[in-house]
Formats: structure tokens, sequence, C-alpha cells
């Protein structure tokens, strides 16, 4: 399977016609048809579904999608990493984050690293523990930034300074939503909408928040706290997540109120063992570690 015929079939995926797919990869359209043939004869499946001009991925198109953009992402994340190793630090940082307001921390290493290597450029990549660890496994990101507490073999992790407090995100109009804080207690049967961590199963949401697991009520689960929200709104729960995360202006429909006990949560910034760096990420590792060394 040849990176350029992989090239080819995420052109075609994209622009879900073969005609315009040809044309942005200057090639003709039967010569890319050929290709993507090629490609469902080597593979022994069929990519798409072919719907007049519309090219439409199967479940198995879906899936080799999926793996062709981290192929050509390492690959070409490879090739410029050899083509940067030059007296000059220039280059890319790829970085997958958790949402959190302590992601604030890391900028200010970013811009301060960035002030003395202008030609660094950094790539984020916001997903869930799962997502982002998942890109770090397989070297399509340089670092991870998560939400403690994280478990990952062959890393090396550094927590940063500050936390962010723990709470839930409640409809206005709900009874909750008049107190300063809530405690377990108010949280017993109450819908409860939690954010998807591989490493937390509903039993260890119930002993973070000292709940009776009988008494967590779960109504609804998801990784983009975004759409969390919008069931939020709805009335379909309440989320359990960070501050700072939802935005809480005069027309929101929700608010954020803190637990009490306060838990909290810290980041913490993790890269893999023995790992081949290029001078910048290299470089940009040992700012960090630097700039947070007791954190810990």
């Amino acid at each position: 399977m040849e990176l350029r015929t992989l090239r080819y079939f995420l052109a075609v995926a994209q622009e879900e016609n073969m005609t315009a797919a040809a044309n942005s990869l200057h090639v003709s359209q039967p010569a890319l048809s050929y290709q993507i043939a090629e490609l469902e004869k080597e593979t022994g499946k069929q990519l798409f579904i072919r719907s007049g001009r519309k090219m439409i991925l199967t479940e198995d198109g879906m899936f080799l999608r999926s793996r062709a953009e981290e192929i050509i992402a390492l690959t070409d994340k490879t090739g410029a990493e050899l083509s940067s190793g030059t007296a000059e630090v220039h280059g890319d940082i790829y970085i997958g984050a958790a949402e959190s307001l302590s992601l604030h921390d890391l900028a200010a290493v970013i811009a301060e690293f960035r002030k003395t290597y202008p030609d660094v450029v950094f790539h984020f990549y916001s997903g869930n523990i799962d997502d982002v660890s998942e890109k770090l496994n397989r070297g399509t990101i340089d670092f991870a930034v998560v939400v403690e507490p994280f478990s990952l073999e062959g890393c090396e992790e550094i927590v940063m300074p500050s936390a962010d407090r723990m709470g839930v995100v409640i409809r206005k109009d709900h009874p909750l939503a008049k107190k300063k804080t809530v405690s377990a207690k108010d949280l017993y049967d109450l819908p409860l909408i939690l954010t998807t961590r591989r490493n937390m199963n509903v039993k260890q949401y119930a002993e973070l928040l000292g709940i009776p697991a009988e008494h967590l009520n779960v109504s609804a689960t998801g990784n983009l706290i975004f759409n969390l929200a919008i069931l939020a709104e709805h009335g379909i729960g309440t989320i359990l997540t960070l501050e700072g995360l939802i935005s809480e202006h005069e027309n929101s429909l929700l608010t954020f109120v803190p637990l009490k006990p306060v838990i909290s949560r810290r980041l913490v910034f993790v890269c893999k063992q023995y790992r081949p760096m290029s001078r910048a990420v290299s470089l940009f590792f040992e700012m960090v570690k630097k700039r947070f060394p007791e954190a810990e």
C-alpha cells in the first residue's frame, strides 16, 4: 500500500467526487479511478459506494480513512523532523490536550519558547484523555496534556502547578443552581452527565464524588463538552466537569456550581520515554521541565 495511493484515497474521501479529487491532485480522472480500484483489489474491501457522481465511504472505507490519516500525518511529521536537523531551530511540535483552564500554564511556556525560536510552529489537537493517549502512543503527537488521574506505560510525566475545581453545570432554573456549593448528598439520584474516560467507570465516579454507587444516576455520557452542554440545556442531566469549560454568559441557560468539599484536578504534561525527538521538541521539553521542576 503506497503513500501516494493513500493520499489519492483521502482526496476522494474528502471531495466525495472522483473528478473533483482528480483536479485537486492534478491527475487525470481515469488514472485516479484506476488507483482506487487497485486499492480496493489490494485490500479486498469495497471502500466506496458509488451513487451517481458521489463517492460515499463504506464502513471499511471509514476505517481505512482513519488509519490513512494517521499514516500520512506521521510520515509528514517524520519528514519535517529529518529536514529540521540543522543549526537553526525550526519545525513543528504536536500537542494533544484536554480542555482545562490550567492550559494557561503551558501557553505561557509556549509564548516564552517562541520568543527564542520563532520558526517553531505548535499544532494542537483537542480531545479527551483516551483520544490524546492513543495519538501519543502511536507517535502522531509529541506530547499529551491530560487531566489527572492518568496512566500510560512508558511515559514521563510532569504535573502542572495549577488545579481546576470540579463541580456541576446545571440549568439556572434548577433549585441547586441557587446554592454556592453542592455536596455529595445533593447529587444522590440526580441525573448526571459524565465525560467518558477509559480509566474511569461508574463505580470510580461514585467513589470520587463520595456517593454510593446505587445512588449515582447516569443519564448520559460523552466526550465533547459542547454537546453535553446542549443535553444539559434540555434538562437531560447535570454535567460533572471542571470549572470554566462552559461559557456562562448572561443569556446562557446553564451555570457552574463547585463541589464541597473541594475536588480539584491538575493537568499532566506527558511524553513517551525513549522516543527520538527533533531538536525543537527536545528543547521545548527541557523548557517545560525547568519551568515546572517542583510541580509534583
